[in-house]
């Protein structure tokens, strides 16, 4: 509780430390998991970083293109995607590449893992329209000691890959968001639909469809059972995959790779921003969505009421989010706000003053980590409030 005292103190100046980051402006992806700070670059690297003592741990290298996707699996095993379309799987504690899976025809845009009956599956979704479902190596195949130079193993087609599961076919654009749970992944795509997939069975369940433009994000809520989209269309959407009666009228789509069903329409649309929404973030309490018009909505998760309604930012597109029960920190254009969920009130603003660009933030245990632009430079700031 003193962290959030602290947080929500404007008066509370945190230690900050800061540390260099990629050699490009564009940072595409962090993730805090455990006590590994990971990010994903435009040049084409992986830096990881200890959020315990604040240093630089080493840099990853090897993808021939940009990283546009990350997700930390456990123990240090990390799985990336990147424009040069290969999948490769890291481990952070031996510091190198151990697997690159080849498949995919463009860009792996988007990626998650999910875990079935004791098998973690990689889900990669890409330019090319397809998802690639690829079992995690079960442990890294790397020798501590000896003939190092046989890694990482490559497999330059899916058909020689032991880790390959299949293709999910059904979207007719880029796959641009990916998240799941247990044997459940829920794709968005350019092509203004989402659809659910079964992985273990590697089968379409449903087509939701009722956007009217490209979706840019989706969570599935595994609790709640429940789809969540954001889209260009400036609406967010709520689709019942438990009751899929709840939403709108069900027809059979007999065109795709398999049939299944198609729902016209969501259980619930929520409106009122002006442009793109690009983020979405989810606590047990709060669903809050980030908008190029500068705006962020917090609804309430199980009714999604609208809460909360911050629009502080000068009209900047919201860049970076996340959120807790208790804290939504957003990141734009030479902003960095800090705001208290539960009275509604911003309460820091400008927390990193002279950043020019804030690409993406995460707020763990006592840690606020932001991956920010400043003078041309890319820097990771780590500001403490223990």
């Amino acid at each position: 509780m003193s962290v959030l005292v602290n947080l929500f103190d404007p008066d509370y100046t945190p230690q900050r430390t800061t540390l260099s980051g990629h050699m490009t402006s564009v940072i595409a992806c962090l993730q805090v998991e455990d006590n590994y700070v990971i990010t994903g670059g435009c040049d084409k690297m992986i830096r990881v970083y200890n959020l315990v003592n604040k240093r630089f741990l080493l840099q990853l290298s090897g993808h021939d293109g940009e990283v546009w996707a990350l997700k930390y699996a456990h123990g240090g095993i990390l799985v990336s995607g990147s424009t040069d379309r290969t999948v490769r799987v890291w481990d952070i504690k031996k510091g190198c590449c151990t697997h690159v899976f080849k498949g995919h025809n463009s860009t792996v845009r988007c990626l998650d893992i999910v875990e079935y009956k004791n098998i973690k599956y990689i889900v990669t979704g890409s330019r090319d329209n397809t998802l690639h479902v690829w079992k995690l190596p079960k442990e890294s195949s790397v020798p501590d000691h000896g003939e190092e130079h046989d890694y990482p193993l490559v497999f330059h087609t899916p058909e020689e890959n032991p880790y390959f599961v299949g293709v999910l076919r059904g979207h007719t654009a880029t796959v641009r968001t990916v998240s799941g749970h247990g044997n459940i992944a829920i794709s968005g795509s350019y092509d203004n639909t989402l659809i659910v997939w079964d992985v273990a069975q590697m089968k379409c369940l449903y087509i939701l469809s009722g956007h009217t433009d490209r979706i840019y994000s989706t969570i599935y809520d595994h609790e709640r059972k429940r789809c969540i989209s954001a889209s260009m269309d400036t609406t967010i959407r709520i689709w019942d995959l438990e009751n899929i009666r709840n939403n709108g009228e069900c027809s059979y789509a007999t065109n795709s790779a398999s049939p299944c069903a198609k729902i016209l329409g969501a259980m619930y649309t929520l409106r009122g921003h002006r442009a793109l929404v690009g983020l979405l973030g989810l606590s047990d309490k709060f669903l809050v969505s980030a908008s190029a018009d500068g705006s962020i909505r917090c609804w309430d998760a199980n009714t999604y009421f609208l809460k909360h309604f911050f629009d502080h930012t000068q009209l900047n597109t919201i860049t970076a989010l996340h959120v807790s029960d208790e804290v939504l920190v957003s990141g734009s254009e030479g902003l960095l706000n800090i705001y208290d969920l539960n009275s509604g009130l911003l309460v820091r603003s400008d927390t990193l003053s002279g950043a020019d660009n804030v690409w993406n933030v995460s707020f763990k245990d006592n840690t606020l980590v932001a991956a920010v632009e400043r003078d041309k430079r890319n820097l990771l700031e780590i500001l403490d409030f223990s």
